[in-house]
């Protein structure tokens, strides 16, 4: 039989908190769906859990500790004063504390959030990538004749598609040069130019240290976007319902084409529902 843990889950607050906030309001909320779900998976499983809001005071983590003692730490949060760019600080404090924690290291983080390290990191291992150039906040905005167009232009630092619309494809110098000057400005951030490389969204999620569990790949599937257009998982394809719904945007298991095809042939309601 599996040892039940005593589980300290920690997300993310809206506003300052304190050590023992009440959130069983919020949790009951559709933005506090990830929460409730990770607070009753534990529950179900017969974990006993308890849970930590943090927004600008990270000692609540070391306070909450002491009077806890949890085996274990399952971190939701992924900004500090609801800023993004502090998720692997956080992350950085457990681990100089010694805390075991669920989720990604500190310089897991760190390197991942930069698409330009990233996909440097990825080019060594000879794992291909698109070829692509970030253009710095007060340089010169100028395009290498060796990156060519269309071209996707993005935030290099965020994530989850923010900063990331239809107008992030650009086909020629002037959408170039007006797309990043809207980064640099709009954002606050340095740009990342690639090659668009019409394909395929695909999700794949690990999990574990030495040795790693593959959970079933899932597709993004642009069902009503016209075919000469680009299928781009925008800020609007994944967190915009309406949107979702207007083109037809579902996430479903992965499979070849033929089964693909099948699904986006298919009219009557009934038959789709058979891909779930």
């Amino acid at each position: 039989m599996k040892k039940k843990l005593k589980v300290l889950v920690l997300f993310d607050g809206t506003s300052p908190t304190t050590l023992d906030q009440d959130f069983s309001k919020e949790l009951k909320t559709k933005d506090w769906k990830t929460e409730a779900d990770v607070m009753a998976a534990l529950g179900k499983l017969g974990h006993s859990a308890e849970h930590l809001a943090i927004y600008d005071d990270v000692d609540l983590v070391r306070q909450k500790m002491e009077s806890c003692a949890p085996d274990v730490l399952f971190n939701l949060v992924e900004q500090f004063k609801n800023r993004t760019g502090f998720d692997q600080n956080i992350v950085s404090f457990f681990e100089m504390q010694d805390l075991p924690f669920t989720g990604c290291g500190s310089t897991g983080l760190t390197l991942c959030k930069h698409k330009g390290i990233s996909k440097k990191i990825l080019h060594y291992h000879r794992i291909h990538v698109p070829n692509f150039l970030v253009i710095p906040r007060g340089q010169r905005i100028t395009r290498p004749k060796q990156l060519k167009f269309p071209i996707l232009v993005k935030p290099v630092k965020e994530e989850a598609s923010y900063g990331i619309s239809q107008a992030s494809f650009v086909q020629n110098e002037e959408q170039f040069r007006e797309r990043v000057a809207f980064i640099h400005e709009k954002y606050n951030s340095d740009a990342i130019a690639e090659e668009y490389i019409e394909g395929r969204e695909l999700y794949v999620s690990l999990m574990g240290n030495v040795r790693l569990t593959v959970f079933p790949i899932r597709e993004l599937v642009f069902r009503e976007v016209p075919p000469d257009e680009p299928k781009i998982a925008t800020y609007k394809a994944k967190w915009d319902e309406e949107y979702r719904k207007r083109w037809g945007l579902r996430h479903l298991p992965f499979a070849d084409n033929r089964w693909l095809r099948a699904y986006r042939s298919s009219t009557d309601a009934r038959e789709q529902a058979l891909f779930y």
